[in-house]
């Protein structure tokens, strides 16, 4: 008795073939997925910065009215870690604080900058732009302040030793009048400048952001008064001296 053949068994894959593709398949997910969740998390990013952005605006507008209904105070004001409840946005928390703007006194400047000078002229003996030089490495001494507090004697020293008198005291009457107009412009400033911090955070997807901004914000009102209060009754009296003086001679011209 014959029998035939049958057909022959079809080979399949091994198990080491069929762990490599699923290696190359986890590989290729993996690659998508992180993609896709790094697509997401920009998106959701810019879309939550666009929020933030809108909040801070609203924010900003809320303690402008707040200054300008309640006055400016001479006492910082901060709320900390604040939720946008009514805003509808409760996931973001803000924080701010209004801080009085005011420059340093008089003697703090004249110290500073007495202090870059001696440092310029010990630096090299008696060589004067040598000593310039290595004054004007920094940041108080490049100013215009500095020069000017240089120029009109507001230094504390003269040039030493050369007798020369007249250029002193025309120092020294230079300085007495930046230092006059400069109280009188920190007054002002103080009065009427506020500097307002406004801190948002937020969380996108578990990862912590953040978002600072900053404003000032003035009240003519306050300049007047301090102007009508004190510079401009002092300005009134030396010009109505002068005044009189420049009439009294100008009508014994005519």
């Amino acid at each position: 008795m014959t029998t035939t053949p049958g057909p022959a068994r079809a080979r399949g894959f091994t198990l080491l073939e069929v762990m490599l593709a699923l290696a190359l398949l986890g590989f290729a997910l993996t690659v998508l997925i992180q993609g896709a969740a790094g697509n997401i998390f920009n998106a959701q990013q810019a879309h939550l910065m666009g929020v933030a952005t809108d909040l801070a605006r609203g924010k900003m507008y809320d303690l402008e009215e707040k200054l300008v209904k309640d006055g400016f105070s001479d006492t910082e004001q901060d709320e900390d870690d604040q939720p946008f409840t009514d805003e509808g946005w409760p996931q973001f928390k803000y924080s701010y604080k209004i801080e009085v703007v005011e420059l340093p006194s008089w003697d703090q400047l004249q110290a500073i900058a007495t202090g870059h000078a001696k440092a310029g002229s010990g630096a090299a003996g008696s060589g004067s732009g040598a000593g310039s030089g290595s004054a004007g490495e920094g940041g108080f001494q490049d100013s215009a302040l500095f020069g000017m507090l240089s120029q009109f004697g507001g230094l504390g020293g003269g040039g030493g030793g050369s007798g020369k008198g007249s250029a002193d005291l025309g120092a020294a009457a230079g300085a007495s009048f930046v230092q006059g107009q400069y109280a009188m412009f920190q007054q002002i400033l103080k009065a009427s400048i506020r500097k307002v911090t406004l801190t948002l955070k937020w969380q996108v997807m578990g990862s912590d952001r953040d978002m600072k901004v900053v404003a000032f914000f003035t009240d003519p009102a306050s300049m007047d008064k301090v102007i009508n209060g004190m510079g401009s009754q002092d300005l009134d009296d030396k010009l109505g001296s002068g005044s009189n003086t420049g009439g009294g001679s100008g009508s014994q011209k005519k």
